[in-house]
Order: C-alpha cells, then structure tokens, then sequence
C-alpha cells in the first residue's frame, strides 16, 4: 500500500466518526460500502478493522493527545485559561467539542496556532458572551495574533535593545524629538481597547473574578514582547498615546503626527514611547539585534 495514501486514508478515519464505527465494528462496509471510500482507501480501512481493539484504543489516545495538547496550549493564554478553569463548565468536554471543531487536527509543537483557535472558539459560546468576558478573550486574542506574527517576522530590535540603545544615546548626548526625524511603532507591540478595565486581570492572571461586575471604563493596552522570549507585557495607555502608536503604524515625524492629531503636540508622547522601546527611530528600527 502507498504510505502516503495510508496516512491520509488513517487521518480521515480519525476525523469521521462513522469510518471509526466501520474500522472498530467492521459492519459490512466490506461487501456494501458506503463509506464514500475508493477501493484502495476501502482496503486500508479493511486492514485497520482486521484489529479493531488496537484501532479503537490508537484512535482513542490520539484524539485524548489532542485534548491535552489543547489544554496545554491554554498555559500561553492565562487569561482565558483562568476564564475557562473557573467558568461552570466541563473543561475536559468543552476542550473535546474545540478540537472536534478543528478536524481534529495537529498543530504539533505550534502551540501558539492551537492556543489562538482556542480563544477564538470560546469567544463563540454563549457562556462567554458577557462583554467584560470578551474583553479578556479579545486582548488574548490580540497577544497570540502578535506573537505568531513576530515568530514568522522578527523585529529588527526589540523593545528591550531599543529602550537600552535610548538610554545610551540619550547618555551620550540629547537626541531630541525633532521635526525630521521619523519614528516608527515596533512589530513585536499592538495596542488593544477594551469596554472595562482590565487591570486586576492582567496583574493577577491566574486568579480573578471573571463574573465580577465592574462599571464599564474604555481602556487602552499596550500588549507588547520585550525580548524573544514568549512572555508579554501590558501597559495602560492613554486614549491619546494610544492613537500616536497606532499613527506610527508607518513612519512618521513628530510633526506629522501633531497634525493628525489636530494639532495637538505629540513630542513627549513619541519620547515616553520610545524610552519604553515599543517605538524607534525610523533608523534604529533597521538594526538587528
């Protein structure tokens, strides 16, 4: 048998809920198929009914692997892990029906894919829908987007080597916001809103009252990776310091980001962002680390 054409046959059995009655129970799929299988994929389901018992358990700890994985994925999101966890819900049967949602399929090592889908599946049941809840699933929503980003693009600098290169510059002598001078925002940053503060959530990830009814306060968060490694950090941003990061999408110079802004000076607020690396010198953001 072509071993690729095994493989494929083996995965659409795991996903099909009916093949796996056929492969564990037999029937009569041999003389009346109606599995909507060719002769040769027939043949290979044939071959994995031949050992029921061993199929049914293969099929029982791949599928119980996915749910573990998925879980594990949640360890990157402990804001929505914490949401799920202390939620009434079985988590053991929500994560079942999430990775049922995927095709049961196997993102391997890439945690951070599963842990997005993740997110992105909760954010769907009506369990979640209160708006504070997602807030929470939103802003992690927002910090896997930006981490997958960066893993497949890499800054040129990191917020941490851009604030240490500031601070030696600015050591060294003054290097003012000037009106030529063009900035821009980090890749490895994102600037998120949210309908409630999330404050006590993000300091304490792991234990906060997900149904505490909180009055509604519009917030900014600066969601940011300071070096490679996967750990973010978060900052309150301003309404208005928010709306500088987001003008520096795409280089710009103090000026023109005063005149977007209504002309509303923007000097200090491209300073403070810079000391804090998530926004560089248009020149500074070409070196590597």
């Amino acid at each position: 048998m072509d071993a690729k054409l095994v493989w494929a046959t083996w995965r659409r059995i795991l996903r099909n809920d009916r093949l796996i009655e056929w492969a564990s129970q037999r029937y009569e799929c041999d003389t009346n198929n109606e599995t909507g299988l060719t002769g040769e994929e027939l043949a290979i389901l044939l071959e994995y009914a031949s050992t029921p018992a061993a199929t049914d358990t293969n099929i029982g700890m791949y599928r119980q692997g996915l749910v573990r994985n998925a879980l594990a994925a949640l360890s990157l999101v402990p804001l929505t892990r914490s949401l799920l966890f202390r939620s009434a819900l079985d988590v053991d049967a929500v994560t079942a029906t999430f990775v049922l949602s995927t095709g049961y399929r196997d993102d391997g090592p890439n945690f951070w894919r599963t842990a997005g889908d993740f997110v992105a599946h909760l954010a769907k049941l009506s369990e979640f829908a209160d708006p504070f809840q997602q807030d929470i699933l939103d802003i992690d929503a927002a910090m896997v987007a930006l981490a997958r980003r960066i893993s497949e693009c890499p800054p040129p600098v990191w917020p941490d080597s851009a604030a240490k290169l500031f601070l030696e510059s600015s050591a060294a002598g003054p290097r003012s916001v000037s009106d030529s001078t063009r900035f821009v925002a980090s890749l490895s940053a994102v600037v998120v809103s949210s309908r409630y503060d999330l404050t006590a959530c993000l300091e304490n990830p792991d234990n906060f009252e997900a149904d505490e009814k909180i009055q509604a306060s519009e917030k900014h968060w600066l969601i940011y990776f300071p070096t490679a490694d996967p750990t973010p950090e978060y900052a309150e941003l301003s309404e208005r310091t928010a709306r500088v990061f987001d003008l520096l999408s795409t280089p710009k110079t103090a000026c023109d980001v005063s005149i977007a802004l209504g002309g509303f000076p923007s000097a200090d607020i491209i300073e403070s962002l810079t000391q804090l690396g998530v926004v560089v010198r248009e020149d500074d953001s070409r070196i590597r680390d």
